[in-house]
């Protein structure tokens, strides 16, 4: 499959109400594509289609539980029925539980299994039974520098972008020798996105993205790149291409380091209490592409270890 033209282009976005999602509906829109967009949460989700809309792209808003496969099903059925075919489809959807493994409520993990694992392999069943019969399209499948090495602070949110990881390499064209299909995974490292403000948390301080964050359009760019010339996986982010480095060298050392640093820097010095954030609904806050951690970092980071240094303590513990 060589280069894709985006204008004109029928993309599903999966997660498309915020983050990562968001900012790739609005770089395909700038780019000419036919927008079909899907989350849970319908007023974002509705004004994420509108700022589409305002960049010049057709943009249809379809409410979607990826976890329920009768939504996606009625998803892809939607984007045929309005643009005729589908090019191109991104699973973007996720959600965190933080805290030290088994302090988190079974039905918090069955909840992030549905939409981080069985929402991705939906999204590929219908993505995929449309491009055979279709003859061409490429997934797009969002997974993380956790797809590499693991973070204890977030084991279950770790263990599902391994999985999406393996399922992406499982259906790559060199594996099901289709090359009409192909099916891509983009790698970042730490994003600066709302995804952590709305998470479960049982770790007892509040969360945050690990510095470096990376931008979320920095992601987006990922994306588009591969609609346009799909590769078998793309990293993204200063720190995700040295932890790939890294990892290739010296694999259990960095796996050990990563584990140790990210667990403790994912969290801030404000206590939080238990909470299952907005992994089962509820508020609907505004679509929003970045989650605030890029802006002043340096200020805050500093203002907080000088706040540390006065009062005489060290980074707060995480239990592991």
């Amino acid at each position: 499959m060589g280069r894709r033209q985006l204008d004109g282009a029928v993309v599903v976005l999966t997660g498309a109400s915020s983050g990562v999602g968001l900012a790739a509906a609005l770089a395909f829109a700038q780019r000419g594509s036919r927008l079909v967009l899907a989350a849970r949460t319908v007023a974002p989700l509705e004004q994420a289609a509108a700022r589409c809309r305002q960049l010049g792209a057709q943009a249809l808003a379809v409410p979607t539980d990826m976890a329920v496969e009768d939504d996606v099903t009625h998803l892809a059925a939607a984007a045929v029925e309005r643009f005729g075919r589908i090019d191109v489809w991104v699973n973007a959807a996720a959600v965190v539980v933080a805290g030290r493994f088994g302090d988190e409520p079974v039905d918090e993990v069955r909840r992030l299994v549905d939409t981080n694992i069985l929402g991705y392999v939906l999204g590929c069943r219908a993505a995929l039974a449309r491009f055979r019969s279709q003859g061409d399209g490429t997934v797009v499948n969002v997974a993380s520098v956790l797809g590499v090495v693991p973070n204890p602070a977030i084991a279950t949110y770790t263990m599902s972008k391994f999985a999406v990881r393996g399922l992406s390499l499982s259906l790559d064209h060199r594996a099901t020798g289709d090359r009409r299909i192909r099916v891509c995974t983009v790698l970042p490292g730490p994003v600066d996105t709302p995804l952590w403000a709305g998470a479960a948390n049982h770790s007892g301080h509040r969360l945050r993205a690990i510095a470096p964050a990376t931008a979320p359009e920095r992601v987006a760019a990922a994306i588009v790149s591969c609609a346009r010339r799909p590769r078998r996986e793309v990293p993204v982010g200063v720190l995700m291409r040295l932890t790939l480095l890294a990892h290739h060298v010296a694999p259990m050392t960095t796996e050990l380091a990563v584990a140790r640093a990210s667990a403790r820097l994912m969290h801030g010095p404000e206590p939080a209490a238990d909470s299952a954030g907005e992994l089962f609904g509820g508020r609907q806050p505004a679509a929003a592409v970045g989650g605030g951690w890029r802006h002043g970092a340096r200020r805050r980071r500093l203002g907080a270890a000088l706040g540390r240094a006065q009062a005489g303590v060290g980074w707060p513990r995480q239990r592991v």
